[in-house]
């Protein structure tokens, strides 16, 4: 069997589980415990991002940033970690907004309604439920290969997963509409599907997953 249909295959099964499996949170909290009287803030590591580059962005000393967040090795961040920026270690007053791109896009702006590992009905959502509009246009959050659609897949309804590189797949579900069928390669921002309430979906609702070597991720903390 081949690769790419291996891992089709295993995406399937992961998602037509997760539709009714209990899981817990996995929202990657700090290793250290922060004092309340601890001034600073925490930071969520982006993709193509290092230690170095965040402790230069708050113009703090990488050693103790380091030591701080306990980090023994400052090349083994991940992204969505969360380190924390205390405001005693700042070289300068200076308020640094640390924004650089990321790898993924919304593929629907709107109010979400369901967030990831939130509870409804005894299942926990894998992904993030954002409240659409009947027929409006769902875009590919970043470029890859279409490897499955479905029209009725259980519990999601319509449905188009796109891999991408460094191990990464989305998923875009309750669609009215599918644009694109397996093997197509579509390009961030590339309306791929028109948004409805198929599958378990009760109002128009675009149900979103972000999944790393088939295990979920929370959406927010990839998305700009």
């Amino acid at each position: 069997m081949k690769a790419g249909i291996k891992t089709i295959l295993i995406v399937i099964l992961i998602l037509a589980s997760g539709c009714s499996t209990r899981q817990k949170p996995n929202n990657l909290l700090p290793l250290v415990v922060i004092s309340p009287e601890t001034k600073g803030e925490y930071y969520i590591v982006k993709r193509g991002e290092t230690l170095w580059s965040i402790a230069k962005c708050y113009a703090v000393n990488l050693d103790q940033l380091a030591n701080f967040n306990r980090i023994d090795n400052a090349k083994s961040i991940e992204v969505g970690q969360k380190i924390f920026i205390p405001d005693e270690m700042r070289m300068n007053s200076e308020n640094s907004q640390c924004k650089p791109g990321s790898l993924f896009d919304w593929p629907y702006k709107g109010e979400i309604v369901l967030g990831f590992n939130e509870q409804k009905q005894d299942v926990l959502n894998q992904g993030i439920d954002i409240l659409a509009k009947q027929g409006n246009a769902i875009s590919a959050a970043a470029a890859g290969n279409i490897v499955f659609t479905s029209q009725n897949l259980r519990g999601y309804g319509k449905t188009i997963i796109i891999a991408h590189n460094n191990d990464f797949v989305t998923v875009y579900s309750n669609n009215n509409e599918n644009l694109v069928k397996t093997g197509d390669f579509v390009r961030q921002g590339q309306v791929i599907a028109k948004a409805g309430s198929t599958g378990r979906a009760s109002s128009c609702l675009v149900h979103f997953e972000l999944r790393k070597k088939n295990k979920p991720q929370n959406p927010i903390l990839y998305l700009p």
